[in-house]
């Protein structure tokens, strides 16, 4: 019987090798990091593939790579940028889609299908609007970085720590194809040399309607996200601001039906961080409670204003009509438009540096 096991085994090890796959030696091949799609016509598009190369060589320093072509669908486009590359092509490695703002306002439907499908993208990479051409962008030099492509990819994340909701080709599609709730994405623009975060671009199905900047797609994220990042000033005076680090925040959505409609309870907690005191001396806690009550204000300020402009553009980022669903609410379908919103902000600063 011994023996027998023996020779099993010895079988089945020559089995699995058969199953491992081909090695590959990254300057051999070209890692393909960042996709961008540019509107061209209602035909066709532009994709630009943003790459690395590595050349031979132990100290080789890696080299920034965009591969273009135009054409009417994105099999046959990656066709024509493997006919431009002395290396095949990899696409394993992609972290960030880019869809150029007039793309993006026809609509990305279809491109974000054909990603989803494709078993070589994974589902957790960024999709990104761009103001211009994202082809601009992928081909831009980046100082001090070893590719463009990586460094859009970083940009993304890191911002989505701290300033924009988060997002990423999963929740877009949770979003898209849910009953109550319309996408949005990063929106990101070349400013001459320097390519940055600058807002939110938000969606009705899969049509680009408008975009915020950055400071409204903060309360977005607020509004969106338990999150323990970012920054809050607050006027204090003329010329006297104070900064405020989040620490800790929480939102959550309580609708009831009225007379009326529907109102909507909006409860935002905050634990804060005073960075900057604008010259209040932090060690008295009346100056605290001020800060505390200047920033609920804010806080609601800002927060009601976001919340009644989504409804006037007649986008949903925040599932309020998935709020309304979950309710038991039967015509929560057509109420959004109609809702009215009541915020309410608690602020508590624990930390006020080392003079507290």
């Amino acid at each position: 019987m011994n023996g027998y096991k023996a020779c099993a085994l010895l079988l089945c090890m020559c089995l699995l090798t058969s199953c491992i796959p081909d090695s590959k030696v990254l300057e051999d091949v070209q890692l393909i990091q960042a996709i961008g799609y540019d509107y061209i016509s209602d035909r066709e598009f532009q994709l630009t593939a943003g790459a690395t190369y590595t050349p031979p060589g132990i100290q080789s320093k890696p080299q920034n790579v965009a591969l273009t072509a135009i054409g009417r669908t994105s099999k046959h486009i990656r066709q024509e940028i493997q006919a431009q590359s002395p290396r095949p092509i990899e696409i394993g490695r992609v972290g960030v889609i880019l869809f150029d703002e007039e793309l993006a306002r026809r609509g990305i439907g279809d491109h974000v299908d054909n990603l989803q499908r494709d078993p070589n993208i994974g589902r957790d990479i960024s999709l990104v609007v761009s103001k211009g051409k994202s082809n601009e962008i992928l081909s831009a030099d980046v100082a001090q970085h070893e590719s463009v492509s990586q460094f859009v990819i970083d940009l993304v994340k890191q911002n989505m720590e701290r300033t924009i909701p988060r997002i990423n080709l999963h929740h877009f599609l949770f979003q898209y194809r849910g009953l109550g709730f319309d996408p949005f994405l990063p929106l990101i623009e070349k400013k001459d040399n320097l390519i940055q975060v600058s807002g939110v671009a938000l969606f009705n199905e899969d049509h680009l309607i408008d975009t915020i900047d950055l400071k409204e797609g903060y309360i977005l994220k607020v509004l969106y996200e338990k999150i323990r990042k970012g920054i809050i000033e607050i006027d204090i005076k003329e010329d006297k601001e104070v900064s405020i680090q989040n620490l800790s925040s929480n939102t959550k959505f309580k609708p009831k039906k009225t007379i009326n409609g529907y109102k909507f309870n909006v409860s935002i907690k905050m634990d804060g961080r005073v960075l900057e005191g604008g010259g209040l001396d932090l060690t008295q806690k009346k100056n605290i409670e001020k800060i505390e009550k200047k920033t609920e204000k804010m806080l609601e300020k800002e927060a009601l204003a976001l919340l009644e402009k989504l409804q006037k553009l007649n986008v949903d980022p925040l599932g309020i009509k998935e709020e309304l669903r979950q309710a038991g609410y039967k015509d929560w379908k057509k109420q959004y438009g109609s809702v009215q919103f009541e915020v309410d902000a608690a602020v508590h600063l624990i930390q006020a540096g080392i003079m507290e």
